[in-house]
């Protein structure tokens, strides 16, 4: 015979662990135990198969903005430091002067290789947003240029930081 306390325990019990999957890695579950790391390893390998692969197209899509947005950066910023005449008559127009081009250039290349990196790519990420939002003022009131450009590299900027925003570790 089956004890009966036993039994409505363990249906408890299976009622409290099937809600305990919803809580992140620290988060106390309904008996203010914490969440280790090996429960959320446990927690990701149990997810079913399309949780796994839509988890896998984000970070393929994610992998592949950064690699787009670095090598967009990369060109940007080695053209700005090797003096492309372009470039320079660019930064003439903007008239502040040609050391504005080499720390944009280095911003830039900086920014481009931080994207690479993936502990650094939140840092290259945020790095580049407040470049991209000088360069739509630019564009908008000094240059005579389309925003839109800087505006498209703005947004995937934003959406690599927005994603990444979990490596930042303040406090």
């Amino acid at each position: 015979m089956v004890d009966n306390k036993t039994t409505v325990r363990s249906l408890k019990e299976r009622r409290l662990t099937s809600h305990a999957i919803d809580r992140d890695v620290g988060e106390p579950d309904a008996m203010r135990r914490h969440m280790t790391t090996n429960d959320a390893a446990t927690y990701a390998m149990t997810q079913n198969g399309t949780n796994r692969q839509r988890g896998r197209a984000a970070l393929i899509a994610l992998w592949l903005t950064q690699v787009a947005l670095a090598l967009m950066f990369l060109m940007a910023g080695s053209s700005k430091l090797a003096g492309v005449p372009a470039m320079v008559s660019l930064f003439d127009q903007v008239g502040v002067g040609q050391w504005f081009r080499y720390v944009t250039g280095v911003v830039e290349l900086t920014s481009g290789i931080a994207l690479l990196v993936p502990s650094a790519a939140v840092f290259g990420a945020m790095l580049l947003i407040p470049t991209m939002l000088g360069a739509i003022v630019i564009n908008v009131f000094v240059v005579p240029a389309s925003p839109v450009p800087p505006l498209v590299l703005l947004i995937l900027a934003a959406a690599v930081a927005w994603a990444r925003r979990h490596q930042l570790r303040i406090f």
